[in-house]
Parts: C-alpha cells; sequence; structure tokens
C-alpha cells in the first residue's frame, strides 16, 4: 500500500510540473534584478532537495551544492553556444551558485535534524593513568 501511495505523491508531482509548464506564458530573457532572483531562487530549491536526498552523507551539504551548481553551469553553457552570449549566462550561473549554497547551508543547517538513537556508535578511548 505505501508502494502505491508513493507513486501516487510522484504522479501528483509530475501533473502540477505539467500544468505549471503549460500555464506559463512565453517568456524572454534579461539581466534585471527577478531574473536573477529566479537562478537564485530555482538553484537554492534544487540544492536543497539534492541535499534532502542525500541526508545519509556527512557532507550531504557539498554533494548538494555541488551537483545542483553544476546542473547550472552545464545548463548556461549549452544556452551560451545555441545564443552565444556569454555575458548574461555568466551571470545566471553566479546567480543559480550563489542560491545553490544557500539552499544547501540552510537545508543541512536548519532543516534536516539529526537523528538521535539509544545505541551509541563510536570510539571510546581508555587512558590509565598510574
Amino acid at each position: 500500500m505505501s508502494y502505491f501511495l508513493s507513486w501516487v505523491k510522484n504522479l501528483y508531482g509530475v501533473f502540477f510540473v505539467f500544468l505549471t509548464l503549460l500555464a506559463s506564458p512565453l517568456c524572454h530573457a534579461s539581466d534585471g534584478f527577478y531574473s536573477e532572483m529566479s537562478h537564485a531562487i530555482g538553484g537554492a530549491a534544487m540544492a536543497s532537495y539534492i541535499t534532502y536526498k542525500y541526508s545519509d552523507s556527512e557532507h550531504c551539504s557539498w554533494i548538494g551544492f555541488g551537483l545542483s551548481t553544476a546542473i547550472g553551469v552545464v545548463a548556461q553553457n549549452y544556452e551560451i553556444s545555441k545564443s552565444g552570449n556569454r555575458s548574461s549566462q555568466q551571470l545566471d550561473m553566479v546567480a543559480h551558485a550563489l542560491g545553490s549554497a544557500l539552499g544547501a547551508w540552510y537545508t543541512d543547517k536548519y532543516v534536516l535534524v539529526p537523528l538521535v538513537q539509544k545505541n551509541y556508535i563510536g570510539l571510546t578511548l581508555h587512558i590509565p593513568v598510574n
């Protein structure tokens, strides 16, 4: 039953993204404040999700930041190869990277909570004193 519920949740997510893309108007690129803010927010959201998915790792914030920034750089380099507008795309890369850093840090520091269990897993040092 839980597999079915997770499948339905994923289906709702895909349906929401499809409706959002369908309802969005045609967009034009600009270098304005809101354009760069959207890149920063997108980078933060992507890094937060990746950080959450890799929360079992000790360096989950670095993984979230690195993967999100890499995806942003690859996407903007593709845009550079298509349009040739290098300065605008580099500004988008920087905004995405700053948003990724903020999103990964915030998720790791304030959203993910440590798991406290009864069992101790660690190292105990015993130093005999004469």
